[in-house]
């Protein structure tokens, strides 16, 4: 996750009985299009909930022949409590169906507009909104949700555009046109530049898959950032892969972009420096301890996302291309 919507209320109903709950939704969705979607897809999830209960049920029913506690009756109460308890699964933290919906549907059907509820139907609003986590570890985030209201970089007060900086894909021109950047934003969190280095060569395969917009203007997100409602600078949807209980899923995503490669690392800078979640990635005392705790926050959902970019930072091209570029530039 996956929602960062922080709204105090929340539509849909407590009870399966309870029908009118359809009409809510369809209100709510008129003052808020990113709540009402989150209801849907928890509806939804509930859905096959019970039909993966009711299955679970009917393989049991062999065993209910000649049982004298079984009864009709006894199955009606049954199939009342599960369709109550797939419900109540669906609106807790459920089972992540719910969350990849509307990660999937978001950018295309909600709305980037704050708007205020209609009080008439604030009695279906009786649960805060859940902002939802990574499927992958308990606490955890995707990049999608981890902005916070002190984690976002203005876009007007980012650093002017330059003139356009192109990759070639090899490691040495990645690491001469970027280690400056690098080493600055590096020395504010607290790494050395080859973390920061190895961790963009990763999101980015040293500047050849860097995501563009339509007119093939570069977004220079060179960490993968994602864009939510309070991101207010440019941003682009990409088709891109996170993984749900370690297994890929594409969905498309919004994305932040930039005017230039600085950009991306002063946004990178502010997005770990100042959100709680990250606290202990800063407080590392090794870059490796660093890397570590980045992804264990719940950077990336890829389960691997650590040993990737360890497996980059001590790479020979890398470290040789970094030796180099120290020997040859006067004050790197």
């Amino acid at each position: 996750m996956i929602t960062s919507n922080t709204s105090n209320t929340n539509a849909g109903a407590d009870s399966y009985t309870d029908l009118s709950s359809v009409n809510a939704i369809r209100t709510l969705g008129r003052a808020d299009k990113n709540q009402a979607l989150e209801k849907i897809a928890q509806q939804f999830e509930s859905m096959m909930v019970r039909m993966m209960m009711k299955s679970m049920r009917s393989a049991n029913e062999v065993l209910s022949e000649g049982n004298m506690l079984s009864s009709k009756a006894g199955d009606m109460y049954q199939d009342m409590y599960d369709d109550q308890l797939a419900l109540s699964l669906s609106q807790g933290g459920g089972m992540g169906i719910a969350e990849v919906m509307v990660r999937q549907l978001r950018d295309r059907y909600g709305s980037s507009e704050e708007k205020t509820v209609d009080p008439n139907i604030t009695p279906y609003f009786d649960r805060p909104v859940e902002t939802k986590r990574s499927l992958l570890k308990p606490g955890g985030e995707s990049r999608a949700n981890a902005e916070s209201a002190n984690n976002v970089v203005a876009a007007d007060k980012l650093v002017a555009p330059q003139e356009a900086v192109n990759f070639d894909g090899t490691v040495t021109d990645f690491i001469k046109k970027l280690y400056p950047m690098a080493k600055e934003a590096a020395e504010k969190i607290g790494v050395d530049p080859e973390v920061l280095i190895a961790q963009s060569a990763l999101e980015t395969g040293w500047g050849k898959k860097i995501s563009v917009h339509n007119d093939g203007a570069s977004s220079y997100n060179l960490f993968n950032i994602k864009a939510d409602t309070r991101w207010d600078g440019e941003k682009l949807i990409v088709n891109t892969v996170e993984f749900v209980g370690g297994v890929p899923v594409k969905e498309n995503a919004s994305f932040r972009s930039y005017a230039n490669p600085q950009q991306s690392f002063d946004d990178y800078v502010q997005f770990i420096s100042q959100s709680s979640r990250y606290d202990r990635a800063a407080a590392a005392q090794t870059n490796e301890g660093f890397i570590r705790e980045l992804s264990d926050a719940g950077y990336a959902t890829d389960p691997a996302y650590a040993d990737k970019i360890l497996r980059i930072f001590n790479s020979k091209p890398l470290q040789a291309a970094v030796a180099s570029l120290k020997k040859d530039a006067v004050g790197l």
